[in-house]
């Protein structure tokens, strides 16, 4: 029987050349035939069934060549050229990964020696002046008494004053006499000229303007005052020890 020593499979008598890869057939193959179990025909390499019953046979090592021959590259496909162009095209990649890699480290070797000094500049930068902190004690003591207008809460008005403040209990009955006969309907200050004279004294120039509404006129009355403030420090912090009142405000 003609058979094909590439392909290693048996072909008709009337065919010359392989089915497959094209070689000229020889009259028979290498490899001795085996009976069939069933009916002691000769069996060629690469039958799946027997030629006189029909027996399906286990598959030889021919066809399991025979079927993992497509899945080989073709011959006139040469393999190192195709797994050459394979590593070309992953180099880029990690080209690409070894630059990326390359830049963090930069990175963080930048920030590592850079980053604690800005740190370090922005303190110093932020940092408030004693001039600014003192205006800012006396922005809390405004609020604080305009917040006791506002609410008609006498505790937190002499909590502004320090305990020295000239006649303090004849300004707060004068205080409690204003809360009686009007509303405060809005309270507004406007600070200027903040200076410290010593380490627990300090001045400063306060502008108030409050709106009365008066229960027995039903009108409305627009107070502007302003004051000559002397601040004092003690336990309890900056408190006012006088204020006079300028004349023609």
């Amino acid at each position: 029987m003609p058979y094909c020593n590439q392909c290693q499979l048996i072909h008709g008598e009337e065919q010359r050349f392989c089915q497959r890869c094209g070689q000229l057939l020889k009259g028979s193959p290498t490899t001795a035939a085996r009976p069939c179990a069933r009916c002691a025909t000769l069996i060629w390499p690469g039958q799946k069934f027997c030629t006189e019953c029909g027996l399906p046979l286990r598959v030889a090592r021919v066809n399991q060549e025979e079927e993992e021959a497509p899945s080989r590259p073709p011959l006139f496909y040469p393999r190192r050229p195709e797994t050459m162009a394979r590593r070309h095209q992953r180099r880029p990649g990690r080209f690409l990964s070894l630059i990326a890699l390359a830049l963090l480290v930069v990175g963080g070797i930048y920030l590592w020696r850079h980053l604690p000094t800005r740190v370090a500049i922005d303190r110093v930068e932020t940092k408030t002046s004693p001039q600014d902190d003192l205006r800012s004690q006396v922005e809390k003591i405004s609020e604080k008494i305009r917040s006791a207008h506002l609410n008609k809460d006498i505790n937190k008005w002499l909590g502004s004053y320090h305990s020295a403040y000239p006649n303090l209990g004849r300004v707060e009955n004068q205080m409690l006499e204003l809360w009686k006969n009007y509303d405060i309907k809005e309270v507004s200050y406007r600070i200027s000229n903040v200076q410290q004279v010593s380490d627990k004294e300090a001045t400063a120039d306060i502008v108030w303007n409050i709106q009365l509404y008066d229960h027995r006129t039903h009108d409305y009355t627009l107070v502007r005052q302003k004051y000559q403030t002397t601040l004092e420090k003690g336990p309890g912090g900056w408190k006012i020890r006088d204020s006079k009142e300028v004349a023609g405000s």
